[in-house]
């Protein structure tokens, strides 16, 4: 019977009816105490009637009221009215899968996306010991953001953490309302296991079954059992097979081999649980969703990876001319339209390690690897290079022994060597950009290799120390294009991470060389990009866009004026475009790190959990340089957060620490987690310590802040949020996450709203209302790359 609005159990005062089922009424709720809304359930009339079955059922509702789960709604108590006993459940707004589905099937990714998580809520209820019993599209809620929230844990059966007792299937309360309808689709009986609908004992892969027949139903827009009645349906589950032809061709046979296991009826041969179900799922989708898969499965043109030659010089300090040999070489290949190369970020974790040929072809998705040594001795140099097939077998080799003023004629002999081998032709104009950039006198490019050395130390120090010797180059080359660009470029690097002092000077300074640099070669897409970074970090935000527009103009394919670009549209709240130039860049560098953690940002901000967690874990795989193995685990705890598991936080801070994750950036997640959980003085304390960190990164800094508006210091949080790294980011940050917006209300960010227009993926989940307020309107883009002018609608 409908409770009339108004009525008062316990805590709660019933607002209006929600709709009803086979689990009974359902009405919204305000629990007056805590002033927050909920939904009150009505449980079956069979267990008021049966003290023990309502007994048992409590214990369940204990158990997962303690399963603290964000695919989960939580139980918040049990209440009684009128002799009906009333669950208090988390209210969750949005529309069940079924209903979801009612409008068509899901894309394999979106559908991995809905029960990867499905899984997750499974798998933390087993944990607890409780079979669900009841899982279907019905009991499943889909968010406005994309999040999902399985429903009626434990109400059809409980259970232990072993095998059930053989259950009396007229006792589940779905089936109690259909059993003797004639003609009437059974409610559970299209996901019931066959062990279930036999009346045996169930465990926990009974739910692997159902959550099988929830991800055929999800692909195939159809059950995978169905008939037209009751018998019909459990006939077919005990005696048929689905039907496999109603799964589309975009399936993967490696889903459809995981649809197989978990609808096979021999209970030993599913897969052991939910969580391992969820684990595959998870490598399904970034095998899907990974670009090196698209690549080597469709690219047909001739590719190749350069890995670092091997010094083979007495002097150890000659690394830096082996590393800058093998980037020119790179770099010249790349500048071959009819070969594909994989990038320095791919081929840098290979370098000073054996490595075996076979795998790093298949790693990198190429089919050839270039390999050598460098011997340097006086003015003499000694270089061997070796091109392998992906099999092992040679395609190409040589070795040049010469003076060191030959090295760039070296290096011209092995590109053009190498495109031979491959049969790629080279066009007049690409035999000319070979040594376009290179300086007449040797000794200038020596300094220039130590110089970029010291650049990609990127801290304060080595930035200073790369200008230094890129001033040297030029003063034994004058018109050293390259040298300019990377005085620019440096400057403009100490511009972001903070100089101290006056900055004008630095930027004046970035500004000659960089506009040096296009002088003397306009061409030259490194030296716009170095000019771009100097304007933002001036303050000239429209210059350094148009700057990177340049960048890209004279070079499509230079990813870091691409990633450049891509942060400017999201300061801009364009976040569809942001994705739609990284995304791009992993196109042309599947294994940039960088990108990829802006990447695994925009998918965890959008809700878009599956690809958060896949591109998270490979950034860990792609680099052992301290600053990505920091960015893995501060993202990690990001994701954490926004999916809403701070208890998660303690063994990630103990993991980062152990994989020598950078400890200011680890000491501020670290004060973060004391502040959250009432610790303030020890909070304070480490937040103090830490927070000054000059190698403070973009998650660090959003971790110090929200640690910040914890202990109530407003002005401490607006203050981390004006250093250079993160201030023109700040406000599109603070309002796109919430545990930020206690900074809203300071002047440094007001309007409270707003006034951009904030452009919102496609491809995401909506986006939720606390966030909509925050912008004055909210467009939808597609985020996907649009053939190959990036720049277009940008």
């Amino acid at each position: 019977m409908p409770l009339p609005a108004g009525t008062r159990l316990g805590n709660y005062e019933i607002v209006a009816p929600l709709g009803a089922g086979g689990m009974g009424e359902v009405h919204r709720a305000r629990d007056v105490r805590l002033d927050r809304q909920v939904a009150i359930k009505a449980l079956p009339e069979a267990f008021a009637r049966d003290p023990e079955r309502l007994a048992r059922f409590e214990r369940e509702a204990r158990l997962l009221a303690s399963v603290h789960h964000t695919n989960i709604a939580m139980i918040f108590g049990i209440e009684d009215g009128g002799g009906t006993s009333y669950l208090a459940i988390e209210l969750v707004e949005g529309e069940t899968l079924a209903q979801r589905l009612a409008r068509g099937p899901l894309s394999v990714q979106a559908a991995l996306e809905v029960c990867a998580q499905i899984a997750s809520a499974i798998d933390a209820a087993h944990e607890q010991g409780v079979v669900h019993r009841d899982l279907k599209p019905g009991n499943v809620m889909v968010t406005e953001a994309g999040v999902v929230k399985v429903l009626d844990f434990g109400l059809a059966k409980g259970s232990t953490s072993g095998s059930a007792s053989a259950p009396d299937l007229a006792a589940s309360p779905t089936v109690a309302l259909s059993a003797t309808a004639a003609g009437v689709i059974l409610g559970t009986a299209p996901y019931m296991s066959p062990e279930q609908a036999r009346g045996l004992a169930v465990d926990r892969r009974a739910d692997v079954w159902a959550l099988g027949c929830v991800l055929f139903e999800c692909l195939a827009g159809r059950q995978a059992f169905a008939g037209e009645t009751t018998s019909d349906v459990i006939a077919r589950i005990l005696e048929r097979e689905p039907d496999w032809s109603a799964l589309p061709a975009a399936v993967p046979a490696r889903l459809r081999d995981l649809l197989r296991r978990c609808l096979t009826k021999p209970v030993a041969e599913r897969p052991r649980d939910a969580g391992d179900l969820r684990g595959e799922m998870l490598a399904i989708a970034a095998d899907q969703s990974s670009p090196s898969r698209s690549s080597r499965s469709t690219d047909s043109v001739p590719s190749v990876a350069v890995l670092y030659f091997e010094n083979l010089s007495p002097d150890a300090e000659s690394d830096y001319f082996c590393a800058g040999i093998t980037e020119d070489i790179l770099t010249d290949l790349s500048k071959l339209k009819g070969l594909r190369v994989a990038s320095r970020n791919a081929v840098a974790r290979y370098r000073g390690s054996a490595v075996d040929i076979a795998k790093v072809a298949g790693d990198l998705g190429v089919g050839a690897v270039l390999e050598g040594s460098v011997r340097r001795a006086g003015d003499r140099v000694r270089i061997t290079a070796q091109l392998l097939k992906s099999d092992g077998f040679h395609l190409w080799a040589e070795r040049y022994d010469r003076k060191l003023d030959d090295v760039f004629a070296v290096q011209d002999e092995i590109a053009a060597s190498i495109a031979g081998a491959l049969r790629v032709a080279l066009t007049p104009a690409e035999s000319e950009a070979l040594g376009r950039e290179r300086p007449a006198d040797v000794r200038a490019y020596d300094l220039y290799l130590k110089g970029r050395e010291q650049y990609e130390l990127r801290t304060v120090l080595s930035f200073r120390e790369a200008i230094r010797l890129f001033e040297k180059a030029i003063e034994v080359e004058p018109d050293y294009a390259l040298a300019w660009a990377g005085i620019g470029d440096a400057c403009g690097q100490l511009l972001q991470w903070g100089v101290g002092g006056d900055p004008a000077p630095v930027a004046r300074r970035g500004l000659d060389a960089a506009r040096h640099a296009i002088e003397l070669d306009p061409r030259l897409a490194v030296a716009h990009k170095a000019e771009a970074l100097v304007l933002r970090f001036s303050g000239d935000l429209a210059g350094s866009e148009a700057a990177l527009r340049r960048a890209i103009e004279a070079d499509p394919r230079f990813t870091p004026a691409l990633g450049n670009l891509a942060v400017e549209l999201f300061c801009r709240g364009n976040l569809a475009g942001t994705e739609r130039l990284h995304r791009r860049s992993l196109e042309i560098d599947p294994q940039d790190a960088f990108t990829s953690i802006w990447v695994a940002h925009l998918a965890g901000t959008t809700g878009r959990w599956v690809e958060m967690d896949r591109l998270v874990a490979r950034i860990r795989k792609l680099s052992d340089d301290q600053f990505y193995i920091t960015q893995h685990h501060l993202m990690r705890a990001s994701g954490a957060l926004l999916r809403g598991h701070p208890d998660e936080l303690a063994a990630i801070i103990d993991g980062a620490r152990a994989d020598g994750a950078e400890a200011g950036n680890v000491g501020v997640l670290e004060a973060y987690v004391a502040g959250r959980s009432g610790q303030p003085e020890r909070a304070r304390i480490l937040l103090e310590q830490h927070s000054s960190s000059s190698a403070l990164g973009l998650g660090g800094l959003s971790f110090a802040a929200r640690t910040a508006l914890i202990l109530g210091d407003v002005e401490q949080a607006v203050s981390l949020f004006r250093r250079p790294l993160i201030a023109h980011l700040a406000p599109i940050v603070a309002r796109l996450d919430v545990g930020l917006h206690g900074v809203l209300d300071h002047e440094a960010f007001a309007p409270r709203v707003s006034p951009l227009t904030l452009v919102w993926p496609l491809e995401a989940p909506m986006i939720d209302a606390a966030r909509h307020r925050m912008f004055r309107e909210v467009r939808i883009e597609s985020a996907t790359p649009d053939g190959s002018d990036v720049l277009r609608g940008i």
